[in-house]
C-alpha cells in the first residue's frame, strides 16, 4: 500500500545521486514499460527487477509457444471449448450488461460473464462502442496514450557467428542514454537456441531481435515499399548489432523473417500493435490504472491495460486477480459484498484523482 501510489524513478532518485546507475535503472524500467523509471510504479518496477536479477533465466523447454499449448490444454482438462479464428466484433448488452459477445460471421455467444484480453482501446472504443464509453475509460484514454508497437527481425543464423559463451538475452544501447527511448534507438535481442539447442536445426542458432518503433511510420505505404523499408530498417538493425557484438553477423544469415507495427497489430489484433498504456504524463503510481473489474456489469478486462501493467509478470498477475474477481463474482469463492463494493468505490475514486 505505502508503495502504490510511489514511481521507482522518484525512489531512486531519493537515494542514488550517479547518474550512469540512475541512467541504467531507467533502461531497466525501459525493458518492461517502454518507459523511464520515472514514469513507472514501483510495484512493477520490483517486480521486474527481481525476475531479472533474482534466480537466473528461465526459459521453456520447446520454446515460449508452449506455455500457451500448456495453458490452452489445461483449460480444456477442465471443461472449456476454444473457438480458434472467432473474430469478436462486439460485446452485447442488454440493459447496461454485458450479456455475450458477436463473432464478425454474425454468431451471437451468450454468457453470465465476459471477459476482455483485448488493449483498453480495443474494449472500449471497438468492441464496446465509443458512444457507449463508461466515464471511468474515458479517464483512463485522458490518463494514458499508447505505448509503442515493435520492428521484431527473426534470423537463423550459422552457429559459427555466436562465440563461445554467448548469452540468451542481450539488450543493446551504443551511444548515448538519452537514444533510450527514442524509436530504433535501443535494441533487444534474444537467443533461445543458446538454452535449447532443439529449437534450430544442428548448427544453427534462432535469433530474435526487436526494437520500439510507431505504427506511423508504417502507415500509408504502397505494398512495394512497404517490403523495401522493412529490408533497410532491418539490415540496419541487423549492421548495428554486427559492430556492436557479432562480427560477420549478415552473412552468417539464412534465414530472415521482419515484422513491422502492422505486423503486430494484424496478427495479435492490438490496436496500432500497441504492447499496452504508457502514462501521458508522471503517474501517480498504479492508481490510475484500471483494475479487473469495468463500469459495465458482467464485463471483465484482464491483460497489460489493467493492473499491474505492461509485461509478462504484471500480465500474469492480472490473470490470477481477474479469476479471484470472476470467481468472487458468481460466488464461486466466498466474498464480502459490503467490503467488496466498499473496496471497489474507493479504487474508482482514486482513479479520478490519478
Amino acid at each position: 500500500a505505502y508503495y502504490l501510489p510511489q514511481n521507482a524513478g522518484d525512489i531512486a532518485r531519493k537515494f542514488i545521486k550517479d547518474q550512469q546507475l540512475l541512467s541504467f535503472i531507467d533502461a531497466e524500467c525501459f525493458i518492461v514499460s517502454t518507459v523511464n523509471a520515472l514514469k513507472t510504479p514501483m510495484i512493477n518496477a520490483s517486480m521486474v527487477l527481481c525476475d531479472r536479477h533474482f534466480g537466473g533465466i528461465n526459459y521453456p523447454v520447446g520454446g515460449v509457444g508452449g506455455i500457451a499449448v500448456s495453458l490452452a490444454n489445461g483449460l480444456v482438462e477442465k471443461g472449456s471449448a476454444i473457438r480458434y479464428k472467432a473474430n469478436v466484433t462486439n460485446v452485447i448488452l442488454e440493459n447496461g450488461k454485458a450479456v455475450g459477445v458477436r463473432l464478425s460471421n454474425g454468431k451471437e455467444l451468450f454468457a453470465r460473464t465476459v471477459i476482455s484480453n483485448a488493449t483498453r482501446w480495443d474494449t472500449f472504443g471497438k468492441l464496446v462502442k465509443a458512444e457507449e464509453l463508461p466515464e471511468e475509460e474515458k479517464n483512463f484514454q485522458k490518463n494514458y496514450v499508447k505505448a509503442p508497437s515493435f520492428l521484431s527481425i527473426h534470423l537463423g543464423v550459422k552457429a559459427s557467428v555466436l562465440p563461445a559463451g554467448t548469452d540468451c538475452h542481450h539488450f543493446v544501447l551504443e551511444d548515448d542514454w538519452s537514444n533510450l527511448e527514442k524509436p530504433y534507438g535501443s535494441i533487444f535481442l534474444s537467443i533461445p537456441t543458446v538454452l535449447d539447442p532443439s529449437l534450430a536445426p544442428e548448427g544453427h542458432h534462432i535469433l530474435h531481435i526487436f526494437t520500439t518503433a510507431g505504427i506511423e511510420d508504417w502507415e500509408g505505404l504502397p505494398r512495394k515499399d512497404y517490403e523495401q523499408k522493412k529490408e533497410l530498417v532491418a539490415n540496419e538493425i541487423i549492421r548495428r548489432l554486427e559492430n556492436k557484438l557479432f562480427p560477420g553477423l549478415q552473412d552468417s544469415i539464412v534465414l530472415k523473417e521482419v515484422g513491422s507495427p502492422k505486423t503486430h497489430r494484424r496478427f495479435l489484433a492490438r490496436n496500432d500493435g500497441t504492447y499496452g498504456p504508457m502514462p501521458r504524463g508522471k503517474p501517480k503510481g498504479l492508481l490510475a490504472m484500471p483494475f479487473n473489474t469495468t463500469s459495465i456489469d458482467g464485463l471483465y478486462c484482464v491483460g497489460d491495460s489493467c493492473f499491474p501493467g505492461q509485461g509478462v509478470i504484471a500480465v500474469a498477475f492480472s490473470g490470477v486477480m481477474c479469476a479471484h474477481r470472476v470467481a468472487a463474482d458468481i460466488d464461486l469463492e466466498q466474498r464480502s459484498p459490503i467490503l467488496d463494493t466498499g473496496l471497489l468505490g474507493v479504487l474508482r475514486w482514486l482513479r479520478t484523482l490519478a
